[in-house]
C-alpha cells in the first residue's frame, strides 16, 4: 500500500505545477509497516526562511482532506456527500488554496511554510488508525516537516478500535515506524507519572472518557494500566488528556491536560490549570473562534472571531492565569468544518448559489499567521512568576 502511495506521489509531483501562493505549521499488531522516501522538494516550494520555530508552540493539523484530482474522490470537504465541492464545502470559510487534498505535496509544503512563518514548530497530526487517510500520508508529513524544520507529534483520535489494549500497541508502533525520523518529536521533560529523563514521544488523546465514538464512557482509571506500560518503555511517552477534573489525572495516570479550545460560553477557560497536580503538564489551546453553521452544529458553540479580538483574548487569558505552560497549542491550523482554522481564508468567496463565505475581515487572508507570530514571540520571551 505504501509503495502504491509513494509511486502516486512521484507521478503527481512530476506532472503537476506547484500551487501559487498568490492564488492563494484491543488488538496487538506487529509493526510490519515500513516508511518509504517521499519526493524531493521541488524548486517552486515556498523557501525555508525566517527564525527557527519553537516546539513549545504546536498546532493541530488535519490530514483528512481528499479530492478527485489526487485521490479519486472527495472526502471531508463534502461532509458525507451533503455538499458538492469544489465550490460548496462543509465550512463557513473557504481556503485560499481551494478544496485541496492532504496528499498533495505542494499544499503540505505551503502549509508548513506558513506554520514556520507563524512561529509554530510542532505539528500535532491527527491519527485515525492504521490504513486511514491520516495514516497513509504520515511519510509525507514527516519528510516535508523536516524540510521546513518542524517536528511532529500525534493526536490519537476516536478511531474505530481504540481501546486501552490497542493504544499500547499503536503508540509503540508509531514510535518504531517514525522514531528514527529527524522530524519525530522527542522530549526528555518529565511529568508526574513519567519522572525519568529518558526520551519520550508526545501524544494527545481526544475524548478520553469515550474510547470509541458512539460507545459507552469509561471510568477514570480505564487508561491507568495502559499509561503505566507506556511510561515504563525504554523510550517512553507523554500522553495528555482533554479532561481536567482535579481527580482525573491521579486515577488515570495521564501526564497532563490540554484543552482543545475555549468558547464564548466556556466558564472554565484556562482556570483549570490551578487544579492540576504538581508535575502535570499544562497545555492550553488557543483558538481564533468557532463557526459551524453550514454543518449544523448547535448554535451554542458559535464564537465569532471579531476581527481577531477573540484570538487575542485567548492569548491574554492564558497569560493572566499566571502559570507557565509546557507549551501552547493552536486550535487549529486547518479544521475548516468547525471554523477554528488559522490557515489563510479567501476573501469574497461565494457558494455556487451566491452565498457568501465568511472571511477574516480587516485582518486579511493571512492575518492569523501574523497575529500568531506576534503572540508566539511574546510567549517565548515572557517572564513567568515562580
Amino acid at each position: 500500500m505504501r509503495k502504491t502511495v509513494f509511486c502516486l506521489f512521484l507521478l503527481l509531483v512530476s506532472t503537476i505545477s506547484c500551487i501559487s501562493t498568490s492564488a492563494v505549521e484491543p488488538i496487538e499488531q506487529e509493526a510490519t509497516k515500513e516508511t518509504e522516501p517521499t519526493p524531493s522538494p521541488i524548486p517552486d516550494w515556498p523557501p525555508v526562511s525566517g527564525p527557527d520555530p519553537s516546539h513549545r508552540v504546536g498546532a493541530f493539523y488535519h490530514t483528512w482532506y481528499l479530492n478527485p484530482e489526487f485521490d479519486g474522490r472527495w472526502y471531508h470537504w463534502d461532509q458525507n456527500n451533503y455538499y458538492q465541492p469544489p465550490l460548496d464545502i462543509g465550512s463557513d470559510y473557504y481556503p485560499v488554496l481551494g478544496a485541496y487534498s492532504s496528499t498533495n505535496p505542494d499544499v503540505m509544503a505551503q502549509h508548513f511554510a506558513w506554520m514556520r512563518e507563524a512561529g509554530i514548530g510542532l505539528i500535532i497530526a491527527d491519527w485515525w488508525g492504521w490504513d486511514s487517510p491520516s495514516d497513509k500520508v504520515l511519510p509525507l508529513v514527516f519528510d516535508i516537516a523536516d524540510h521546513y524544520g518542524l517536528e511532529v507529534a500525534f493526536v490519537m483520535e476516536q478511531y474505530d478500535y481504540r481501546s486501552a489494549g490497542s493504544l499500547v500497541s499503536d503508540i509503540r508502533q508509531l514510535k518504531k515506524l517514525y522514531g528514527d525520523h529527524p522530524a519525530f518529536f522527542w522530549t526528555t521533560e518529565i511529568s508526574l507519572y513519567s519522572p525519568d529523563d529518558n526520551k519520550k514521544g508526545l501524544f494527545f488523546m481526544w475524548n478520553t472518557t469515550q474510547p470509541e465514538d458512539g460507545k459507552p464512557t469509561v471510568p477514570f482509571d480505564y487508561w491507568k494500566g495502559t499509561l503505566d506500560k507506556l511510561h515504563s518503555d525504554d523510550t517512553g511517552a507523554i500522553v495528555l488528556t482533554d479532561e481536567y477534573f482535579s481527580d482525573y489525572m491521579p486515577q488515570s495516570h495521564f501526564d497532563g491536560s490540554y484543552n482543545y479550545g475555549v468558547l464564548d460560553t466556556d466558564d472554565i477557560g484556562y482556570t483549570y490549570a490551578h487544579d492540576l497536580p504538581s508535575g502535570a503538564w499544562y497545555v492550553p489551546g488557543i483558538n481564533p473562534g468557532f463557526s459551524a453553521w453550514r454543518i449544523g452544529y448547535d448554535p451554542i458553540v458559535d464564537t465569532p472571531r471579531k476581527n481577531g479580538q477573540t484570538y487575542i483574548d485567548r492569548w491574554e487569558s492564558m497569560f493572566a492565569i499566571g502559570i507557565e505552560p509546557q507549551m501552547v497549542v493552536i486550535t487549529t491550523f486547518n479544521e475548516w468544518h468547525e471554523g477554528t482554522q488559522i490557515e489563510p481564508a479567501r476573501s469574497g468567496a461565494t457558494t455556487s448559489d451566491g452565498e457568501d463565505y465568511l472571511d477574516y475581515g480587516d485582518l486579511g487572508s493571512e492575518g492569523y499567521l501574523k497575529l500568531t507570530r506576534e503572540w508566539v514571540d511574546r510567549f517565548l520571551s515572557h517572564e513567568w512568576p515562580e
